[in-house]
């Protein structure tokens, strides 16, 4: 996909990118990776949502780049030009990178006073991102089964860890005590899981070790449903999935309406919405026009090229104006 400013805030899902600092891009990413990783869909057997998740997953490095490149500033806000600000007379592109060394000295000698008088001098909120609802994200929580799958976690890693604390203590009461205490983390683990938007407002670090836990206990059901898969006896595959239809049920029967009741109670509230002033000469942002004056003519584009003749038509009579 084309990988604009917005779709990074998006993929990457970040509500204020104004707290966000260029240190943090690295968890970002391991966070996102986490997110949209094709291994946690693959279960419901929807190779349309494998493959959203796989390009998703795919471009995460890109708009964590593109992120880091919004926050060290070289990568900054307002667009350039359009169709519609070309002159109706253009010059030959060859003709222009002929001259353009010329129009650039020209240019760079007038610039200090273009800023100074703020010569057809405005400022613009650029909107960088335009956010995303909440109640999309609530959507994909519930389209994922992330509830669904902490009550499974929940049920075998209570299941075994209860086993394995009662045969501790049995041994040691300070042993018993230990292990006790990974029970009730993987218990919490999983109610946090269970919970709404948990990846959103649970501390990272908090985030990470509460979906080690739940992989412990999906760990703990995928072996027992490999081994169950050897019997031959009905009911023993059926009582371990018996979690899964549970689960399925707490789902349907409770969190659906959970959702649909939290989907009305935030409404169409957006966050992630991403603004900026950037201040305009003409019809340029200041920062293009840096770019402009400064970059090898020979490198730039023939849009380049065009742009820089008409911001040197549009801003060239400074001195007989101010």
């Amino acid at each position: 996909m084309l990988l604009t400013f917005d779709k990074a805030i998006d993929l990457l899902e970040i509500t204020d990118i104004s707290k966000v600092n260029i240190e943090d891009i690295p968890q970002v990413e391991k966070k996102s990776k986490k997110r949209w990783h094709p291994d946690k869909v693959s279960h419901l057997n929807d190779s349309a949502l494998t493959q959203e998740y796989t390009a998703n997953f795919q471009n995460i490095e890109r708009a964590c780049q593109m992120i880091s490149s919004y926050l060290m500033g070289t990568y900054q806000a307002g667009e350039a030009f359009t169709e519609t600000h070309k002159t109706a007379y253009e010059e030959p592109e060859e003709v222009i990178r002929q001259n353009a060394p010329d129009l650039q000295a020209d240019l760079k000698n007038l610039w200090s006073l273009i800023k100074e008088k703020k010569y057809k001098w405005s400022m613009k909120e650029v909107l960088l991102s335009d956010g995303f609802k909440l109640r999309d994200l609530l959507n994909d929580d519930f389209k994922e089964d992330i509830a669904m799958l902490s009550v499974i976690s929940f049920f075998y890693g209570i299941l075994f860890l209860g086993i394995i604390t009662a045969i501790a203590g049995a041994i040691s009461p300070a042993l018993g005590v230990i292990f006790g205490i990974v029970w009730f983390l993987q218990a919490i683990s999983c109610i946090l899981g269970f919970a709404p938007l948990s990846r959103f407002w649970l501390n990272e670090q908090v985030s990470e070790i509460v979906f080690k836990f739940i992989d412990f206990g999906l760990g703990i059901y995928n072996w027992a449903e490999e081994q169950g898969q050897n019997s031959a006896n009905g009911w023993v595959v059926l009582l371990i999935r018996l979690p899964v239809l549970f689960a399925k049920i707490i789902k349907y029967i409770i969190m659906f309406p959970l959702y649909e009741l939290a989907k009305i109670f935030i409404g169409d509230k957006v966050v992630g919405i991403v603004k900026q002033n950037v201040n305009y000469y003409g019809d340029a942002a200041e920062w293009y026009v840096d770019e402009l004056i400064s970059k090898n003519p020979n490198e730039m584009t023939g849009e380049e090229l065009f742009h820089l003749s008409y911001l040197y038509a549009d801003l060239i009579d400074v001195k007989s104006k101010v």
